[in-house]
């Protein structure tokens, strides 16, 4: 029932009553074939009998893996239910070794629980503060064993001086905060689109489009007529998920011909003059060649990103992984910066299909007074195509590389402290660098890490070096000497509990965000005046 997202609870919570919910239900109908479990109902009232709301989530709970785990991470957010209150998103991640029935280690998994929703009246960092370390003592948890903390970047969340993420460090001096690396992205992307006019007009106008499509069934039917029920349509620019505008500005840059076409029509049949001039407007802005460059200059740009955020989304992505993906993105965008010219082309290419010259429109330069004391007057670049590469094309990517590389320092930081078990360095670092690099990690994690923990770990580097050398990510590693190496991890206990530890940090808070698609079925209009 849990699984399928059904209520257990009815209006009255007692067996042989009209609209006892539905888990009580099911237990009336299993006791009509099952005799012991009829036996049980049928005890008098003040008998055990195990049927309680209470003994119904405890039996939820004991599904939970966690109290079994040897670390743990904290992932919080919160969003406002149908009833307009604050429910807190609860979810831990923890690493589990699965095994066979020898007790063989056979899979190494990572695992982000989702264990409810609390309302939230208190929305200060205390409050929060408070609530968390309920809901944790609640579950059986000890927060000595939390190593990790997962917020979005709100200041009472991950304000350093009396944030929700410093006020639990006090309490647990290792529990590392991590800005959720997806929220820091579509802030780059925020970023980038808000500082230039001309980008921040283009998606006016491919939400515009949407919506005069969108708006009208007909409409939509002469647009279909033209992409002939292709995936890649038009799409409405989410709010929020700026990486997802990335499929929008897809339909339009492979669907732009399509799109004009249907303007076109409907400028010339539509009945209504203001739906004429309307569609006339839009094909007026598309046929703009500045428009159709920045419209394959987002596509590129999006591309890269959208991938890099539906990675980072996965519960099993670690910290090295995504500090590699990020790097790579950031590579990808900077050398896409010295392509104005092949950019240049493509758009080029997309207007020639619709008859579309190639040319910058001319525009009023805004002019600077002259002061007094001014050697010489406001100079501007005169030829159109400069102006834009400055301008738009350099001044975009210029923003979107910065970002990348100034708001990932935290998450690289932490990246940076655990660097001696990633591979490549692992593999290539001197006895000496590897020696004094573990002593400094085994002195920061002195309750986990015991002071034999660096020449463990040039053990395993002497044993496994090779092995070592094929790999790419700390998950791989702990495959390595936990899985494939079961005899050797006994001996190497220390390495064991570094490569889980590290596994253990959050990178994102999306699961935490995925459960609030859940919330309305929950809390939906029926329950929003039940306590």
């Amino acid at each position: 029932m849990a699984m399928n997202n059904m209520a257990f609870r009815g209006h009255r919570e007692k067996i042989g009553e009209v609209n006892s919910g539905n888990f009580l239900a099911i237990i009336e109908l299993l006791a009509e074939y099952d005799p012991i479990l009829k036996q049980l109902l049928q005890l008098p009232q003040g008998k055990v009998k195990y049927l309680s709301p209470k003994i119904q989530n405890e039996v939820i709970d004991i599904l939970s893996e966690v109290q079994n785990a040897q670390f743990y991470s904290l992932i919080i957010d919160t969003t406002q239910d149908i009833s307009k209150c604050d429910q807190m998103s609860q979810v831990l991640r923890y690493v589990s070794i699965e095994r066979d029935p020898n007790t063989r280690a056979k899979q190494i998994n990572i695992h982000e629980a989702f264990l409810g929703f609390n309302a939230i009246h208190d929305q200060s960092a205390a409050g929060i503060e408070k609530e968390i370390l309920a809901f944790i003592d609640d579950k059986g948890i000890s927060l000595d064993k939390c190593r990790g903390q997962g917020y979005d970047g709100a200041a009472t969340m991950s304000g350093i001086y009396s944030g929700v993420q410093t006020r639990i460090l006090q309490r647990e001096e290792n529990a590392l905060y991590v800005h959720c690396a997806a929220h820091n992205l579509n802030l780059v992307l925020q970023d980038a689109v808000a500082e230039i006019t001309e980008v921040s007009n283009l998606m006016g106008v491919v939400q515009h489009l949407h919506n005069f499509f969108g708006d009208s069934g007909k409409r939509w039917e002469i647009l279909s007529s033209f992409t002939s029920e292709s995936s890649v349509t038009l799409k409405k620019l989410c709010p929020t998920r700026w990486s997802s505008r990335y499929e929008s500005l897809l339909a339009l840059r492979f669907r732009f011909v399509d799109v004009l076409k249907a303007l076109s029509k409907i400028s010339l049949v539509a009945t209504k003059k203001s739906e004429r001039e309307e569609a006339m407007g839009l094909k007026k802005k598309l046929e703009s060649f500045q428009s159709i460059f920045l419209i394959v200059l987002q596509t590129k740009i999006f591309s890269s990103i959208n991938s890099l955020s539906k990675l980072l989304q996965s519960e099993s992505m670690d910290l090295s992984k995504a500090s590699h993906l990020i790097k790579t993105a950031l590579d990808e965008l900077s050398n896409f910066r010295n392509s104005f010219g092949e950019a240049r082309n493509n758009a080029v290419l997309l207007a020639q299909k619709w008859n579309i010259t190639p040319r910058f429109e001319a525009k009023r330069i805004r002019t600077v007074r002259k002061h007094f004391d001014e050697l010489c007057v406001d100079e501007r670049l005169e030829d159109l195509e400069e102006r834009f590469k400055i301008n738009v094309f350099y001044r975009c990517l210029d923003i979107i590389v910065n970002q990348l590389s100034n708001r990932f320092q935290g998450l690289n930081r932490v990246v940076q402290r655990f660097e001696i078990i990633q591979p490549a360095v692992l593999a290539s670092a001197s006895d000496d660098d590897l020696f004094k690099a573990a002593s400094n990690l085994q002195q920061k994690y002195e309750k986990d890490l015991s002071s034999t923990f660096a020449g463990q770990l040039l053990s395993f580097r002497s044993a496994l070096k090779e092995d070592i050398q094929k790999l790419s990510s700390v998950k791989d590693l702990a495959r390595l000497l936990i899985v494939e190496n079961s005899a050797l991890s006994s001996n190497l206990p220390d390495v064991c509990i570094a490569l889980l530890l590290f596994l253990t940090l959050p990178v994102t808070v999306a699961s935490a965000e995925r459960s609030f698609s859940k919330l309305i079925l929950i809390k939906n209009y029926l329950r929003s005046t039940m306590s």
